[in-house]
């Protein structure tokens, strides 16, 4: 671990398993701990004194045991992961493609904030097929103006059986609830005429 290569792998690691250590501990700290009267400088202390320490402490274990030619190995594999997700979170896509709808997961969708919900899954897909016409792109955060009171628009909400997923809509943009993206449409405006008549088609679903 004395060597160049040997020093970059320890610290590449040990930034990595930070950052994946940390990941597990906030998921555990936001379910069993937060907003009971545990004070939250204890979780900075926790973090300081166990995720930190255990991550670098996993990092010199992989370099001590692992040779150093299968870490180089590693060390590219992550980078270009990373650099195909970096491409594929920028990259031009379908509009349906910001809800990750699976079938045999579905569960029910919900149209302006329970409006109505269903749980069938046939006015999902005419939705999607609907949407898929229309191509996007991720906008930076500074782009997107909050202020959409004058705009035509909706919000839908897809429920699987593992996860949620939903996104505000307008004729120009998007605001994807999934890590909270902004996106702007390619091709629009979106027909919101369309979406109307598709919202009068299950007017009947309302509570």
């Amino acid at each position: 671990m004395d060597t160049i290569k040997g020093k970059f792998a320890f610290y590449f690691w040990g930034i990595l398993f930070f950052l994946l250590y940390f990941k597990v501990f906030s998921y555990l700290w936001n379910q069993w701990v937060f907003g009971s009267l545990i004070p939250e400088p204890l979780g900075l202390i926790s973090i300081m004194l166990i995720v930190l320490p255990a991550a670098f402490l996993t990092a010199r274990f992989l370099v001590i045991k692992i040779p150093m030619t299968y870490h180089m190995i590693g060390v590219i594999g992550v980078l270009l992961f990373f650099s195909w997700s970096v491409y594929d979170d920028h990259r031009e896509k379908g509009l349906d493609e910001l809800n990750t709808y699976q079938e045999d997961k579905f569960k029910a969708m919900e149209f302006n904030f329970s409006d109505w919900r269903i749980e069938e899954k046939e006015p999902v897909e005419e939705l999607l097929e609907f949407l898929s016409q229309y191509r996007v792109k991720k906008m930076k955060d500074s782009e997107w103006n909050g202020n959409v009171s004058g705009e035509k628009g909706f919000v839908v909400m897809v429920y699987l059986k593992d996860k949620t997923t939903g996104a505000s809509i307008y004729e120009n943009r998007i605001l994807s609830f999934n890590k909270t993206s902004y996106y702007k449409v390619l091709n629009g405006p979106i027909d919101m005429e369309w979406i109307e008549a598709f919202e009068d088609k299950y007017e009947g679903f309302k509570p």
